[in-house]
């Protein structure tokens, strides 16, 4: 670790998933970190525990002299006070991508990438690798519920990461392997097209050179086409005949999630897993290959991810009372919305009403035909406000164009603050309440779990 060491260093927004991670490792490092944000967390709070100085208000002041390096993380715009401070005071000026990239530069670091499914697999596969002793460091992008952190230090030269191509800022990072889920059309305010976002994941798989390792999702022909092209070895996963790590049989039964895993066409044994669906066995066959190239015995694949409940937001079980679940999830694109649902009508509920909170204005009027099309087959559809994530209103863009186009009588809108109590008023026994969305629908979705257990208690 060379040029930052020594050096004090600033994150700005360092509340958010990505940049707590990467100060937590560099706090285990024995950086001097601080770092502001707008709104108290428990996870600013944890990171003040372990020696940050945290700042809970952003302000030209908290830019000190004394400090070296500003970090600044993808929701940080020119105006902000403190980045126009940093600029005044001639600081040296950082994305979250290049502290990313600086962990990696001494480390075998497994990349995860895609539009859906790089949480849950790069979780699955670092808690896999810890569980079996292999003391990787870990930054991910949500909560591994078993480890109660997105971050954990560890003393191996493994390092796994969630890599982010939202902003394209993943070809700065240094993988030695690379795990593609798949690739779609998402972040429309960054990219222009499909043949744009694919040539950055080339680039980003590219990146690992001839000595690294390439793991492809071979569902997904996005992710296919990266083979060709790929500078190392190359593992296929997934449920196509070709896949080299296969899953074949898959069932849902009893709470049980399950297929049986082939490695070249060898039975290897059959995959339990906990948390529910079909994309989560495919995300599981990315962990299988990851672990079988690093010398662990299946034995030890499916030990260690049949432990494995989920990440934070992944659907998560925020309540069971009167026989009524509640469950939170982060899906935010119609590939995702749909694979939940999914998952959600496999546990067999007597009605499933599923919540949306779409996330984004340019999301919406890109794919507001695609969303619609997700919700045909449950009990009822519920569409509250679009989240903007900073994103100034687009016009004629509302929740209203998903929703005019879904083809399901029962649905409706309702304002985010009023969902808690018309949900717990239509709440039937045997009711799966799916809150789905990547913005602040988690508050109402934990304030409806809380309501519920109330009344049942």
């Amino acid at each position: 670790m060379g040029r930052y060491k020594g050096k004090k260093l600033h994150f700005v927004g360092l509340g958010g998933v990505g940049m707590s991670a990467i100060a937590d490792i560099l706090l285990k490092r024995g950086y001097d970190i601080s770092g502001s944000d707008i709104a108290e967390s428990a996870v600013l709070k944890k990171l003040e525990e372990k020696g940050a100085k945290v700042f809970y208000t952003q302000k030209r002041e908290n830019i000190t002299d004394d400090i070296d390096i500003v970090v600044l993380s993808s929701a940080i715009h020119e105006d902000n006070s403190e980045y126009l401070e940093a600029v005044a005071k001639n600081k040296e000026i950082v994305h979250r991508s290049d502290m990313l990239a600086y962990l990696m530069e001494d480390q075998r670091a497994i990349c995860v990438a895609g539009a859906h499914g790089k949480t849950t697999t790069s979780s699955m596969i670092a808690l896999m690798l810890d569980l079996a002793h292999r003391e990787p460091t870990i930054i991910v992008g949500g909560e591994i519920r078993q480890l109660g952190s997105n971050a954990k230090y560890g003393k191996s030269d493994l390092l796994v990461a969630e890599a982010d191509e939202s902003d394209g800022s993943f070809v700065k990072l240094h993988p030695w392997m690379t795990v593609v889920t798949n690739i779609e059309c998402d972040h429309m305010d960054h990219y222009h097209n499909l043949a744009e976002i694919k040539e950055a994941f080339a680039q980003f798989v590219a990146l690992s050179g001839k000595e690294g390792v390439n793991v492809f999702c071979v569902d997904c022909p996005n992710a296919r086409d990266l083979i060709k092209d790929a500078p190392g070895e190359v593992i296929t996963y997934g449920f196509s005949d070709d896949a080299q790590v296969q899953g074949r049989n898959w069932q849902y039964i009893d709470g049980v999630n399950k297929a049986d895993v082939y490695y070249n066409n060898q039975y290897l044994g059959e995959l339990c897993l906990q948390v529910p669906g079909k994309h989560n066995i495919q995300n599981a066959l990315g962990a299988c290959a990851c672990g079988l190239y690093l010398g662990l015995t299946f034995a030890e694949i499916k030990e260690t991810l049949g432990q494995f409940i989920g990440a934070k937001r992944r659907f998560q079980i925020l309540a069971k009372a009167g026989d009524i679940t509640v469950v939170d999830d982060y899906a935010h694109h119609p590939t995702e919305v749909a694979a939940t649902i999914a998952a959600a009508k496999g546990c067999k509920p007597k009605r499933l009403i599923a919540v949306f909170q779409p996330h984004r204005y340019s999301r919406v009027q890109h794919l507001a035909k695609e969303f619609a099309g997700c919700f045909h087959d449950v009990d009822q559809v519920i569409l509250t406000d679009i989240y903007p994530a900073g994103e100034a209103p687009i016009a004629g863009v509302s929740s209203q164009l998903i929703l005019d186009g879904v083809d399901n009588e029962n649905k409706r809108f309702i304002p985010l603050e009023n969902l808690p109590q018309e949900l717990l008023q239509v709440a039937q026994n045997g009711d799966i309440i799916l809150m789905m969305g990547a913005g602040n629908i988690w508050r109402y979705s934990v304030k409806l779990a809380e309501m519920l257990k109330t009344k049942y208690a």
